[in-house]
């Protein structure tokens, strides 16, 4: 049984849920528009899965919230680029997997690191204590997603 929240808790709650989101791609979107990193975000976001290990076109799909042939598309770039690579898949013979390429590690991590750069620049304007509450911010968002994803187990 759910308690009962405060009015106005309640509502600085959806104000938040809102907000949250909104930066978030906010950040994104201005560190794409900022730099020529030559990807898109969703090939990044894919290139990142890749990283931390093979999938099949269909998980990514469901991982990215795009369809099979948008994955396949992109894959086929990340491909041409030599970022990403197709193999049999090990457990299942009719499966395909795509898998990181080393040229596809070292994109991710320039990506990465462009992306910390330009954070670090505009966070050393910040005061102490602005900083120390993002920490604190950090933090509370990293307990948000470790729940929301046992959920989605």
């Amino acid at each position: 049984m759910k308690t009962a929240v405060p009015r106005a808790r309640a509502r600085r709650l959806d104000e938040l849920a809102l907000a949250l989101p909104q930066r978030a791609s906010a950040l994104t979107r201005l560190f794409f528009a900022r730099t020529g990193t030559g990807l898109s975000r969703t090939e990044v976001g894919l290139l990142a899965a890749l990283v931390a290990g093979p999938r099949r076109v269909t998980e990514l799909a469901a991982r990215e919230g795009i369809t099979q042939p948008a994955v396949t598309q992109l894959v086929n770039r990340l491909e041409r680029r030599g970022y990403a690579e197709r193999r049999a898949d090990p457990e299942d013979g009719r499966a395909v997997l795509v898998v990181a390429t080393g040229a596809g590690r070292d994109a991710l991590e320039r990506v990465r690191a462009e992306y910390r750069a330009l954070l670090h620049e505009e966070m050393a304007t910040l005061r102490d204590d602005e900083v120390e509450a993002l920490g604190r911010a950090v933090e509370i968002l990293d307990r948000l997603l470790e729940r929301l994803g046992g959920r989605a187990r």
